[in-house]
């Protein structure tokens, strides 16, 4: 049976800092749900994985090869582990981007994250994404990472099924002039009285606290909004959830 070193702990809990996953090429992933649909994916190559239940050992070898399982004790996967709950199951693996030059993206939906900084947000919208059959994402540079443990968490596997990509939402105009670029705005036209949204095109989700970036703007070409009831208390939705009701109706009120 494998032993994990001293070394290979600490190498694998620096993975949770966005430097040492950019340094080494690699992530973590961490769940038993999670792992096995990278498994069954195998998009991302998988180095290695910890465990430290044998059932889980049991349940994975349907799926892997058993030299890259490793069995460590609860202690091992607490000091490794990105959360204060540890998984009784950590996989490590490769990263992977798609360059968006080999993206045709006039013919498909495609969200941005403009400066999405809450990893439980980018995780959840990449999984609603995936929710809605739409396989582009583009983070902006300073967006949270994709790979961060966060991220990967809420996506529950999700993130096998989109290609992820990082540019300025100027570099993707550039790239398809005369794309549809839908923006969400307060001072949009709201969703219910837009019965035919473009079939195919951008999405532009702003940053939580300040909305879309102001050098942003110029290029959308579709400002739209989520009503709310005439006596709401709240200012605005969640990133996430504004996500996904627009997705929704994206989904099912095309031209």
């Amino acid at each position: 049976m494998n032993v994990i070193s001293k070394t290979q702990i600490k190498l694998v809990k620096s993975l949770g800092q966005q430097k040492f996953r950019q340094k080494y090429g690699k992530f973590t992933a961490e769940g038993e749900k999670s792992v096995t649909e990278f498994l069954k994916n195998m998009y991302f190559p998988i180095e290695v994985i910890y465990f430290v239940d044998e059932h889980v050992k049991d349940r994975l070898s349907a799926f892997c090869d058993l030299k890259v399982l490793v069995k460590v004790s609860l202690q091992e996967m607490e000091q490794m582990s990105s959360f204060r709950t540890p998984s009784n199951i950590l996989a490590v693996l490769s990263k992977k981007e798609n360059t968006v030059t080999l993206v045709s993206f006039p013919e498909e939906k495609t969200i941005y994250l403009d400066d999405i900084q809450d990893p439980g947000n980018m995780g959840t919208i990449i999984r609603i994404a995936d929710w809605f059959g739409i396989k582009n994402i583009v983070r902006s540079p300073n967006s949270a990472d994709f790979f961060n443990p966060k991220v990967v968490q809420s996506t529950m596997g999700s993130l096998c099924n989109v290609r992820l990509m990082t540019s300025t939402l100027s570099d993707l105009v550039e790239l398809a002039p005369g794309m549809v670029v839908l923006g969400a705005l307060m001072d949009g036209t709201k969703l219910h009285l837009t019965k035919n949204l473009p079939e195919k095109g951008l999405l532009v989700i702003g940053n939580e606290g300040h909305g879309i970036h102001a050098n942003n703007l110029p290029f959308i070409t579709h400002k739209i909004a989520i009503a709310g009831d005439h006596h709401k208390v709240a200012e605005s939705l969640n990133a996430a959830m504004a996500c996904s009701i627009i997705c929704h109706h994206w989904s099912f009120h095309q031209k």
